[in-house]
């Protein structure tokens, strides 16, 4: 797999970073369209040009990435038929066991030809996967994986179990497979042509191990289960829970006082691997405690929505830029701009809206004013940035299209716009607007806003 790719630049939101190359490994396997590559989503990341190989041969094929999904870190790809001539598809297995023996295949770095590594399954549990630091389903395995082993098949015997990814930096071969059920899961998704996602239930919960807190809670004597803290805005339990409920079952499985279901005999895991099962859009029933009794709900299952967004890719940035301030949103990309340890160097403000703010009614994104292209317009305010932005004009700002909304409407002499730390910025809107295409002509911003705001 050979990649060309071209991503964002989150400090210029309006450029790019140029052109870059990188190669990973992929796997032949049987869809209801035909015969496609499987890999990971982070080897065809911003992807402007794929091409394919196969093993043994010098012909390159180019290839269509047909479906992606970045929280996975699966993608599909198709190619000319003659890249597919005599080629078998994978079989798939069941999840490993612990213990067993498991082979490793792919390009790593330092040679062209096909690696072979084994390795033993030491853990399968919900991990962070390093994508988008979405907890899924993985296999976790001491056989060694590389940079370029990326999107390589996992075998137990002569059957798919899992897809190379991922390795721990601080440890020795401890490597990751993305876990058969959810690559599975990624190819039903995908089925129709549009990646939508694995659902999120969108509460905030704590355990419910102190014996003291379930008994002041009134569950009987045997329940389980973990305390809900919040609920996301128009997320899957938005409306159907409440903060207090105690979430007894999902699916008719009992969730455990530590927040575990059971994935076989003996091995727990989080319980957030039963509702990932679910294809978004379809039915959940849950059993709740709440106020004393027992009750039941079923939720309709939404994709995660979160006050700072996960890891994004293929997409431009989102900005805005009025009076040579420029806007954008918090999210977890813009964060990553700090460099290697940007959870260390990032501002701490932002950081704790990372961390734990969740969405509501008042506020659905995080705006920032990143920094200002400095000019007469926004005189006295040069060393702004990375502050976050609560109203314009006493309007509450929920998200960037309510921030270009309110600026586009105002009518006053002066735009006003407050700060959550309790400062202000104070604009001429007739200047702004007077020397708006000089700022954007002198700084070289091709347009005032991202696409998805025009």
């Amino acid at each position: 797999m050979l990649t060309v790719s071209d991503g964002p630049d989150y400090e210029q939101p309006w450029q790019t970073r140029g052109p870059q190359h990188s190669s990973g490994s992929g796997a032949v396997v049987k869809t209801r369209k035909g015969l496609r590559v499987l890999t990971n989503a982070h080897v065809v990341e911003n992807h402007v040009f794929v091409e394919v190989q196969r093993q043994g041969a010098s012909a390159k094929f180019v290839a269509e990435v047909e479906g992606v999904g970045h929280e996975c870190d699966l993608a599909l790809l198709n190619a000319d038929p003659a890249f597919f001539e005599g080629a078998e598809p994978l079989r798939y297995g069941p999840l490993p066991k612990l213990g067993d023996r498991v082979t490793a295949m792919g390009y790593p770095i330092g040679g062209d030809r096909l690696s072979v590594t084994e390795g033993v399954v030491s853990r399968i549990e919900v991990s962070a996967y390093a994508q988008t630091e979405r907890p899924l389903l993985a296999i976790q395995l001491d056989a060694a994986i590389n940079s370029g082993n990326s999107g390589g098949p996992v075998f137990n015997g002569d059957r798919l179990i899992g897809i190379a990814f991922q390795s721990l930096d601080e440890g020795e071969n401890i490597s990751y497979a993305i876990a058969g059920p959810i690559v599975e899961h990624f190819l039903r998704d995908v089925d129709d042509g549009t990646f939508h996602g694995f659902p999120d239930l969108g509460v905030t919960w704590q355990p419910l191990e102190s014996p003291s807190q379930r008994a002041y809670l009134g569950l009987p004597a045997k329940s389980r289960g973990v305390l809900v803290t919040g609920i996301v805005f128009e997320s899957s339990a938005w409306k159907k829970l409440e903060v207090g409920d105690v979430l007894l079952e999902i699916d008719g499985v009992e969730v455990d006082c530590d927040g575990t279901v059971p994935l076989r005999r003996g091995e727990p895991v989080d319980f957030s691997y039963s509702i990932t099962m679910h294809q978004v859009g379809e039915t959940m029933p849950l059993t709740l405690w709440r106020r004393g009794k027992r009750a039941k709900v079923d939720v309709k299952l939404e994709r995660p929505l979160r006050l700072v967004p996960e890891d994004r890719y293929d997409v431009r940035p989102t900005y805005f830029v009025y009076g040579g301030l420029v806007f954008v949103p918090l999210t977890r990309d813009y964060l990553k701009s700090w460099g290697d340890e940007w959870w260390t160097l990032a501002p701490h403000t932002l950081m704790a809206l990372h961390e734990s703010g969740i969405r509501s009614k008042e506020r659905s994104e995080v705006v920032l004013i990143s920094k200002i292209l400095a000019d007469r317009t926004n005189q006295g305010y040069s060393d702004l940035a990375n502050a976050i932005v609560t109203r314009v004009d006493g309007h509450t700002v929920r998200n960037m299209k309510d921030l270009v909304k309110f600026i586009a409407a105002g009518k006053a002499k002066y735009t006003r716009i407050e700060l959550e730390d309790g400062r202000e910025v104070v604009l001429d809107r007739a200047l702004a607007r007077e020397r708006h295409s000089a700022v954007l002509s002198k700084y070289r911003v091709p347009a005032d806003r991202s696409d998805d705001l025009r």
